[in-house]
């Protein structure tokens, strides 16, 4: 009888499995939430560069700082993000646009919590 328990291989997949699927996952997700955080760095740091310019060439949508910050809020495709993340300011370098937004990620495995910022400067015309 022990002979033969010792030689029965029946459920030792569901055992490798078992050992395989928490890396498996992590890996998964990990790949997933990278690609979240590079959506939305690059879809703050497009926004900031838009509003920047849009804020430099004093376009109509953007004649105050607050136009110039709901604007921002509106290109930032993807990111659930209001105008209170974004600063428009005057600089050495002209009009200056920058953001911080929490990142926080939606599997709760994977501890990725923290800021992302963009920035943008455009001169204004002469």
């Amino acid at each position: 009888m022990t002979r033969r328990l010792h030689s029965d291989r029946h459920g030792s997949v569901a055992a490798e499995f078992a050992l395989v699927i928490p890396l498996l996952l992590l890996l998964s997700f990990g790949i997933i939430e990278f690609g979240r955080t590079m959506w939305v760095r690059n879809s703050l740091q497009s926004a900031v560069e838009d509003a920047a310019r849009c804020y430099a060439l004093k376009r109509p949508q953007c004649t105050t700082v607050v136009d110039v910050k709901s604007y921002a809020a509106s290109k930032a495709m993807g990111v659930p993000v209001t105008g209170d993340a974004f600063e428009a300011t005057v600089a050495a370098c002209g009009r200056q646009v920058t953001a911080d937004y929490s990142f926080v990620a939606m599997v709760p495995i994977i501890p990725l919590d923290y800021t992302i910022s963009a920035s943008a400067c455009r001169p204004a015309p002469a």
